[in-house]
């Protein structure tokens, strides 16, 4: 899990309705995926560092974390379809018997292997490995700013996509214990939104957190957490909310 810091909004957009058609979704990343190509053009530095998603200078990011000595490319999914209620978001919930992050909430995604074209073809490629989610349903608007994770030396490329619906889904490896298609109302609710607080060698490291029950029940911080926030704000479906409630990650541990 990267280091994540809360940040000004100098950005935000004014609160817009959520889309309920895929035309509607389609256009609205399609301006997201735009405003992260005009950010890594005229920031490149700073868009490689991860500011973009961080929200700190270049020099500062990830600073109480040691980098390993190489790092590897990897690429997650959002992957967004439209309903009557607004978006869905395809995530998953990483089996509990797995030795790192058990229990998380996390895009679809991983590492790149030598026979993946790019960052397109390694999100879709996990997906489909992780969830049986079929890729000819799916209609990839854009790439977004790299998200470095330090700790792990992963350097992510979130892919953006639309579906018009993804089918049945359902976890295909011993390493996702369930699929999860979150309705973007659940995200944007204030009562569903949290600041994570984990102390790490001293300093307090804050991320978004979202915690919601019922069917789709989830608790979903970190390095999600952190690009859900930023894709929602910026997206302007952010709505306001209670920044100064905190929550601790440890209570969700399995």
């Amino acid at each position: 899990m990267p280091e994540n810091h809360s940040r000004p909004r100098q950005d935000a957009a004014p609160e817009t309705p959520l889309p309920t058609t895929q035309q509607e979704l389609a256009e609205a990343l399609g301006g997201l995926v735009q405003l992260g190509a005009d950010y890594a053009a005229q920031h490149p530095e700073d868009a490689a560092a991860g500011v973009w998603w961080w929200g700190v200078p270049a020099h500062e990011v990830h600073q109480h974390v040691t980098a390993p000595a190489a790092s590897r490319e990897a690429a997650v999914l959002a992957l967004f379809w439209p309903s009557p209620e607004g978006p869905r978001v395809l995530l998953t919930e990483r089996s509990p018997q797995l030795a790192k992050h058990p229990g998380q909430i996390s895009f679809p995604g991983g590492g790149a292997e030598e026979g993946d074209s790019g960052p397109v073809a390694t999100a879709l490629r996990e997906a489909q490995e992780e969830t049986g989610l079929d890729p000819s349903r799916v209609k990839v608007i854009g790439t977004l700013p790299v998200a470095p994770i330090r700790i792990s030396g992963f350097v992510v490329t979130p892919v953006v996509a639309v579906a018009e619906d993804p089918g049945v889904l359902a976890p295909q490896t011993g390493e996702v214990s369930r699929v999860l298609k979150i309705p973007v109302a659940h995200l944007v609710e204030p009562e569903h939104r949290h600041t994570a607080v984990v102390v790490h060698r001293g300093p307090r490291l804050p991320s978004p957190a979202y915690l919601f029950g019922g069917e789709d029940a989830a608790f979903v911080w970190g390095f999600t957490g952190t690009l859900l926030d930023r894709m929602i704000h910026r997206l302007g479906w952010e709505r306001d909310w209670d920044r100064t409630r905190e929550i601790d990650p440890r209570q969700f541990r399995r």
